[in-house]
């Protein structure tokens, strides 16, 4: 037998889900994928992988109640075994509610998504849209279809709960970071290659941010990986525009250059930025090219 590759503590941890996903559901074999840190259900024709990355996390928040949480992950994966069963062949097609995450891209990537309609989403300003997608094994996403969860059992509304808590639990790293003076008065997270993002979404990251800056704050999320804060002297529009383009021109994975700002409770195209497209304005027209 292989020598596992997870560390002692994540190892009794999969065990321990094993344990339970055995009892629970004793027409399936279950078995550890220690390399994706997940648990594999097998039953006839029927391959279903159930990730254990998010239920770990959501374990190691201060608070949490650790019985409680296992409990529900276990109860929760009795619609994707029995929509597994149902449709053997599209393994993985329901998704793992302790892996909804939500994801942030342009609108125009989006819009070429085979089945971009059935995405559960929210439209953020500066051509970004949030929407809820599945984390995979080895930094990959796959956006969540919404009816495919309706038919394992998840409602848009658990779809975007699932997405709110883990999302705040997978990119947690930000308060220790806050915690700290901001150099030149801004803050550069990049903890996360495919998320580091969504902190958009993360309504506590929001307001802790909003509150230091004295009620408001600047944002960028030049690339999927990456976002940049900004308060004080760090916020100046000028300034921070040239480092949002600098990012955003290194990006591998671009989302925009655009400054956003938020007081807290909600995000809005920075003022800089509509002023600074005005001057535009009347060229465009003359031209016929509209606005963008």
């Amino acid at each position: 037998m292989a020598a596992s590759r997870l560390d002692p503590t994540r190892q009794e941890f999969l065990e321990r889900l094993l344990v339970q996903m055995c009892s629970r559901y004793p027409a399936w074999v279950f078995c550890g994928a220690d390399e994706s840190f997940a648990i594999v259900g097998r039953k006839d024709r029927v391959r279903l992988t159930l990730s254990l990355t998010g239920l770990h996390a959501a374990t190691l928040v201060a608070g949490a109640r650790v019985p409680e949480e296992i409990t529900r992950f276990v109860a929760a994966a009795g619609p994707r075994l029995s929509a597994a069963e149902e449709s053997p062949t599209s393994e993985g097609e329901t998704p793992d509610r302790s892996a909804l995450v939500w994801c942030v891209r342009t609108a125009r990537v989006i819009e070429r998504y085979p089945r971009a309609n059935e995405l559960l989403s929210r439209p953020m300003p500066a051509g970004l849209i949030a929407f809820v997608a599945e984390a995979l094994p080895g930094e990959i996403m796959r956006g969540v279809s919404r009816l495919a969860a309706a038919r394992g059992g998840i409602p848009d509304a658990e779809l975007m709960t699932s997405a709110d808590r883990n999302t705040a639990v997978r990119l947690d790293s930000w308060r220790q970071k806050l915690a700290a003076p901001p150099r030149a008065g801004r803050w550069l997270f990049t903890d996360d290659v495919l998320f580091s993002s969504s902190l958009l979404l993360v309504s506590d990251f929001l307001s802790e941010v909003a509150d230091k800056g004295g009620g408001h704050a600047s944002l960028v999320v030049p690339d999927r990986g990456v976002l940049v804060a900004a308060i004080a002297e760090g916020a100046n529009p000028a300034q921070l525009r040239h480092v949002a383009r600098r990012l955003y021109g290194r990006s591998t994975s671009p989302l925009s250059p655009q400054l956003l700002a938020t007081d807290g409770g909600t995000i809005t195209l920075h003022p800089s930025e509509r002023e600074a497209r005005r001057p535009w304005s009347g060229w465009r027209q003359v031209l016929g090219l509209g606005e963008r």
